[in-house]
């Protein structure tokens, strides 16, 4: 979600964002994630691995301060209870002010995890896209990389970066 931001960042953002669907081509600093363990809930054994999930940050999006203040994911004390609250408060505000909104939710969770890029480009081409969009698609699946709290950089060839979420 991208919560209000100045006036004067929106051509910028909509140039960089147009010029990567018209080129076919996503940036290689858009694709680098910093992926830290979160501990799912404060009350779980924190010596339990699987009591943590994966959570990427996108350093374009930290560097940039374009990150969602209001990610629930980044800090202690929120939830998706206080993320529907915040939401519900801006659709009740946009309301009030007799604007028009839109609110689309998606639960892609593990939807992607374990895709095969070549078998995904394939279904897309044999779905219809092709030309520029097929290749932003290509190129955003290509060159991805995920560093965690070691110095060490992993490609990423399948599936999608630990703890990413499309939505």
């Amino acid at each position: 979600m991208l919560q209000t931001i100045s006036p004067d960042l929106l051509p910028f953002i909509t140039t960089v964002i147009n010029g990567s669907l018209t080129s076919g081509h996503v940036p290689t600093a858009f694709k680098k994630a910093r992926v830290i363990p979160i501990l799912k809930k404060p009350a779980l054994d924190p010596s339990d691995i699987s009591n943590y999930r994966p959570v990427s940050l996108l350093s374009f999006l930290m560097q940039n301060n374009l990150h969602d203040p209001n990610q629930p994911g980044f800090k202690a004390a929120h939830s998706t209870e206080t993320a529907l609250l915040a939401v519900t408060e801006k659709l009740h505000a946009a309301r009030s002010a007799k604007l028009s909104s839109v609110f689309i939710l998606l639960d892609l969770s593990a939807a992607f995890d374990t895709v095969n890029h070549k078998t995904l480009l394939s279904t897309l081409r044999s779905l219809g896209i092709c030309g520029t969009a097929w290749e932003w698609f290509a190129s955003y699946l290509d060159g991805r990389s995920y560093q965690g709290n070691k110095q060490l950089n992993k490609q990423l060839n399948i599936g999608k970066r630990p703890g990413f979420n499309y939505c």
